[in-house]
Formats: structure tokens, C-alpha cells, sequence
């Protein structure tokens, strides 16, 4: 026994169950499943409609009950035929529960001997008479739950010819009475496979669809979503039965879907791309998957290149189109399109700023290129700007097959998502601008550091400095700077000069060394900084004897006489960067001072290096003893001239 039927006092011969005010069963009696469509199916949790179909479509006069608007509720003479095949009759009387909050207690009666009785002794005084009475009676019920139903009503022979059709379906379809009773209910659905299913597949008097989602049409074209429940009705006077459809107009519903898969999908795929170029193909595609829309489009905007004055026109950027429509061999013209301002829908989003809507009128409203291969093809047409920091970076634009009639909350969703768009391309912009700006410093940095020092000194910033054991500095000097400076302007000056030390550059990148500074007409490089390498002095000797044949290149370009010296030390020297101001990665130590007194004591034409530095490089390269010379601060020094590489 229930915990509710202790609180009701309830003849025994009736059941009851308590709803809530969703219409959902909450606690029933034991016996009630015998009164249900379906006895095998668990009650509890499921809608009132679902156990006991002949509630459906009059929901609002149990709300009426629910909300104290009315004071009960009854519906007699409901009949069943059991699972042994016997016949059942009950009456329903639907109450607001007194100590129950918010439900509804509906109590059923099973009236079977009571029908019965009533039916044999009506049969027996005026079967005839009485028949007919109830026939009229009946229908007359029937009609009249038919027009007050908010759902939608449709009753078809199994080959779906409409016999009947209620006023929210008149209404819904914009067909008058006359229009639509006779007619195929193709006229307003648009699914085939739908009447296929329902009249092939139906067992009587059992519901055969529930809550399928179903694409219907208006008299204009309008296309609508119905979720229809069909059922079918037999009766002693028809050999065939009857298909019950009753819908729901759940078009907005999937509209709110579209409209926030929309909004998710390109919110998705700007995440997931990394410039505006990635993003445009997948967001035309998204967007017109997601609206179940046939045709997307993106237009830019170019200079005109017409005249001299400064113009602006959009051109044809990209374009989508779903799979199921036929692509025309002269798409490829498509690229080619422009719009002038005001022009056709893509010109006047671009003018007004704001997005536009077209219906039933694409082709005469020139929404779409004179050219264009779709012409005639398309019924509604969309567009929206992408805005960004005031500018419009571009507008899109989408067509669609089928007549959309205006949707303002799909207007405002577009030019949201332009918006969103917009601020995607200026971010990804700076973004541009901003590595582009980092990438130039990070050069600029690195043409005054060596690598490792630029990423030491930006991660800690301060004094560097560091020792190396063996290294190869390498000092270059114009002979007769002076005299030449005296016979040139500073500007032709400065010219050659840079010529000569860009190719003394080239030659540093080329051999692997590091460039520490020129100062005034003296070019210093050094080997094994800051990476150490075995063959530092092998590589500034190649280094030495390609700057002899760049400056005889030089000169032989620019008709000069310019020579140079050259001298090389090799051995250990701290390197590093001191300061807080103009940077400047610097060498110290003997070594430096050494090889930079090679240099001036040093011969015109020649590469003049130490002992030292001979050592290393004997076995490879060929060399002309000098002798023993006096150094200044070193006193005397044996040295070398490098002459060349042995074969």
C-alpha cells in the first residue's frame, strides 16, 4: 500500500495517481497499470500523455485545473482492449490535490459493466436511433477538442490524403480549410520517408511515432520544423484506419540551436587558428552547416585599380557551398567579382555597416553578381560586417535554397559573431606587428651580441663575462686611411667604407667566426667565441686570405688602390658585455693587445701573425719567416706573414 493511499479515502473500485505540475506521475495506485496504454512500461517519471494518450492536446485544461482556474476536470467513457482482448472501459477525473502542493490527482474508474449495461440497453430500446445520436454526439466532442487543441491536428487516410485539420494547423500553414481537406499531406510535409514510415509500419490503436522532428512547409514557402507523435484510429464504419498526427511547431526551438552552434563553432575555430587566412574557409563552412544555410561568401576590401584616385572596392575573397548543391564550371569567375560601395548586399553592409537581411527577392535586389552561376537559384540572403577598432575589415555574407523569412535575433547573432571576428583580425594583427617588432630588435640585438650573450643578457641582465683558453683574434687596418679620407667626401667616404666592411661581414657569417666592433677604418674578429672550436686559427687564416681577394675585388669594381693589413694572435682572452648603456660585446687580455700590435707592425697587403699562432696552423698553410722584430710593450718577436694554403 502506498504512503498516499493512507491520506485519500478512495473507493475501492477506483485508482488514482498523483502528478506534479510538469505532468509527470509521482505515486499511482497498484492497480491503475490494467488502465494504461501500456501496462508493461514503468509509470513513475513519465508524462501523464505517455500512459494515457487521449490527454494529449488538452494540457491546457489540466493546467487550468493545476492553477485554480477551474475546478476539476473529467473525461468519460475511455476505451481499452486489455492484453486478453476483452474490452475496457474507465472514466477520468483530474483534481487539485488538497495536501499535495502543485499536483494533480487523477482518478480513474473503471466503468466497463456500467458501459456495458448502458450500451445493451440502448441497443435494446432504439439501437438504430441511439447510434446515430452518439455518432453525433462523438463527433461533435471530437470537433470540438479538435479546434480547442494548441497542438497541431492532422487526420489522413493511410495513403495521406488530409481528412481533417484544426484550426492551429490551418493557422500554422496559412491554408484555409477548403485549400488543404482532400489534398496529399505533401502539401505541407516535406519528408517523404515520414508518411512512409507512419503508414507502413503502425500497429492499431498503439502510438507508432513519438516526437519525430519533421521538415514541413507553409503555403509561401516558409519552412517550419514540426516534432510529430502518430497514432492510428479504426472504426466500424472504415475498412482502413486512420493516421492521427498531432505536432508541435518546435521551428524556433531549433533555430535558438543553430543559433548558439553558430556562435560556439566560431568561437572554436578562432581559438584554433593561428592567423585569419586558416580561419576563413572552416568559418564559412561552420557558420552555413550550423544555420543550414547553401552558400557563404567572404568579401575584402582592394584598391580600385581604375584612375588615379584612391578608391576602395570588395572583392571576392572566398567562398563555400554545401556539398548537395550543384557547383557551376564558371565558379572560378567568382574570384574575379567586385562590388562597388552600395552595391548589391555585400556593397551596402559595407556602407551601412550593419547587417541586412533579403527575402524571395536575391536576384531582383542584385544581392548576388550579375555574373554569378547561382542566379535563380537562391530564395534568402543574409549578410553582416566584420568590424574591428571602427574599420570594416571585410563582410560576409550567406544564401540559402529555401524562404527564410526575417529573423531579427539572427541578424543581432551575426553581427556578434562579425564583431568577434573583428576583434580575432586586430589581435592577430598586433600580434603580427608585435613579433614582427620583436623579431626586428632580436636582429638588432644579435648584429651587437653573440647569441648566447643576447639570451644571457636578456634573462639576467648585467655584467658578463667569461674566460676562453684558446681563441684567434684577428685585426684588419686600411693602409693610408688618412691620405684617402683627405681626397674623399665624408658621404663617398663612408660609402666605401661600408662596402668594404659588408663584405668583410659576409666573410665573418661565412667562416663561423664572431664580429666584435669596427672602429674607424680597424675591422676586429675573433675565433672560438662564444662557442669554442679546435680550429679557431685555421678558420680566421681562411677568413685573413679572403679579405685580401675581396679588397682586390673591390678595388677592381670601384677603380681604388686600397690595400690593407692584417695581423693574428692566438691564445686566451675574457669576453663578455660591462655597463648599463649601448651595449657592446668586447674581448680583453693580451691576446687582444698582442694581435692588434701585429696588425700596426704589420706590412701593406700582408697577413702578419705570431709564433703562436704559426704553430697551429703549419701543417695546413704556408708562411714566409720574418725574423725577429722589435714590438712595442713586447719587445722583440719572432713572426710570420701567412701566404697561403698548402695544396
Amino acid at each position: 500500500m502506498s504512503p498516499l493511499s493512507h491520506q485519500l479515502i478512495v473507493p475501492p473500485h477506483i485508482e488514482y495517481l498523483l502528478v506534479n505540475q510538469d505532468l509527470l506521475i509521482l505515486e499511482t495506485s497498484l492497480a491503475v497499470k490494467r488502465f494504461v496504454d501500456d501496462p508493461y512500461e514503468p509509470l513513475v517519471g513519465k508524462h501523464i500523455t505517455d500512459s494515457f494518450p487521449e490527454l494529449i492536446g488538452i494540457e491546457d485544461f489540466l493546467m487550468a485545473v493545476l492553477e485554480g482556474e477551474q475546478e476539476s476536470f473529467d473525461l468519460k467513457g475511455i476505451g481499452r482492449v486489455t492484453v486478453e482482448g476483452s474490452a475496457l472501459y474507465f472514466d477520468i477525473y483530474v483534481t487539485l490535490g488538497k495536501n499535495q502542493e502543485n499536483c494533480l490527482f487523477f482518478f480513474v474508474e473503471d466503468v466497463t459493466e456500467r458501459m456495458m449495461l448502458e450500451q445493451k440497453l440502448v441497443q435494446a430500446s432504439n439501437e438504430n436511433s441511439l447510434l446515430a445520436n452518439n455518432l453525433a454526439t462523438s463527433q461533435k466532442y471530437i470537433n470540438q477538442i479538435i479546434h480547442s487543441m494548441a497542438a497541431i491536428l492532422l487526420v489522413t487516410t493511410p495513403s495521406g490524403k488530409i481528412k481533417t485539420a484544426n484550426k492551429t494547423a490551418l493557422d500554422l500553414f496559412g491554408y484555409r480549410e477548403t485549400e488543404l481537406i482532400g489534398q496529399s499531406i505533401f502539401t505541407i510535409i516535406s519528408d517523404k520517408r515520414f508518411i512512409k514510415q507512419a503508414s507502413q509500419q503502425h500497429p492499431l490503436f498503439n502510438t507508432l511515432l513519438n516526437n519525430i522532428q519533421v521538415l514541413c512547409q507553409t503555403k509561401t514557402g516558409e519552412r517550419l520544423v514540426i516534432s510529430f507523435s502518430c497514432s492510428a484510429i479504426q472504426t466500424e464504419l472504415e475498412e482502413l484506419p486512420s493516421l492521427i498526427y498531432v505536432g508541435r511547431d518546435i521551428t524556433e526551438r531549433q533555430r535558438t540551436q543553430q543559433r548558439l552552434a553558430a556562435q560556439y563553432t566560431t568561437t572554436c575555430i578562432l581559438s584554433e587558428s593561428a592567423t585569419f587566412s586558416q580561419a576563413i574557409p572552416k568559418l564559412l563552412r561552420g557558420i552555413c552547416e550550423s544555420l543550414e544555410w547553401d552558400l557563404g561568401e567572404l568579401w575584402i576590401p582592394v584598391d580600385s585599380e581604375k584612375g588615379e584616385t584612391a578608391s576602395k572596392l570588395l572583392r571576392c575573397a572566398e567562398i563555400w557551398v554545401k556539398p548537395s548543391v550543384a557547383i557551376p564550371k564558371c565558379i572560378e569567375s567568382y574570384w574575379q567579382t567586385t562590388f562597388a560601395p552600395g552595391k548589391g548586399l555585400p556593397g551596402r553592409i559595407w556602407v551601412t555597416s550593419s547587417p541586412q537581411w533579403v527575402g524571395e527577392k536575391v536576384d531582383d535586389d542584385q544581392s548576388l553578381p550579375s555574373e554569378s552561376p547561382f542566379q535563380g537559384q537562391l530564395r534568402t540572403a543574409l549578410g553582416f560586417p566584420i568590424q574591428g577598432g571602427g574599420d570594416i575589415l571585410g563582410v560576409m555574407t550567406f544564401f540559402n535554397r529555401e524562404v527564410q523569412h526575417l529573423d531579427e535575433d539572427l541578424l543581432q547573432v551575426m553581427a556578434n559573431l562579425g564583431s568577434q571576428i573583428g576583434q580575432f583580425i586586430k589581435r592577430k594583427q598586433a600580434e603580427e606587428a608585435l613579433r614582427n617588432q620583436q623579431e626586428q630588435t632580436e636582429r638588432l640585438l644579435l648584429n651587437i651580441l653573440p647569441e648566447p650573450t643576447a639570451k644571457r643578457l636578456k634573462q639576467q641582465p648585467g655584467t658578463i663575462a667569461d674566460d676562453f683558453a684558446e681563441v684567434t683574434v684577428m685585426f684588419a687596418d686600411i693602409v693610408g686611411f688618412t691620405q684617402i679620407a683627405a681626397s674623399l667626401s665624408p658621404i663617398e667616404l663612408v660609402e666605401l667604407l661600408n662596402q668594404i666592411f659588408s663584405a668583410f661581414d659576409r666573410l665573418t657569417e661565412k667562416h663561423g667566426l664572431e664580429k666584435i666592433k669596427t672602429v674607424g677604418d680597424a675591422y676586429m674578429v675573433v675565433s672560438g667565441i662564444p662557442k669554442p672550436r679546435v680550429d679557431h686559427a685555421e678558420a680566421i687564416a681562411k677568413m685573413a686570405l679572403d679579405m685580401l681577394v675581396a679588397i682586390a675585388q673591390f678595388n677592381a669594381n670601384n677603380n681604388q688602390t686600397f690595400s690593407i693589413r692584417i695581423g693574428i694572435h692566438s691564445g686566451p682572452v675574457v669576453a663578455g658585455v660591462i655597463g648599463i648603456k649601448k651595449f657592446i660585446y668586447d674581448l680583453w687580455g693580451d691576446t687582444v693587445n698582442t694581435a692588434s700590435r701585429m696588425e700596426s707592425h704589420g706590412l701593406a697587403g700582408k697577413i702578419h701573425l705570431t709564433a703562436a699562432t704559426y704553430e697551429r696552423l703549419r701543417n695546413k698553410f704556408l708562411f714566409e719567416e720574418r725574423g725577429k722584430i722589435p714590438v712595442k710593450g713586447k719587445g722583440e718577436m719572432t713572426t710570420y706573414f701567412l701566404i697561403g694554403r698548402k695544396e
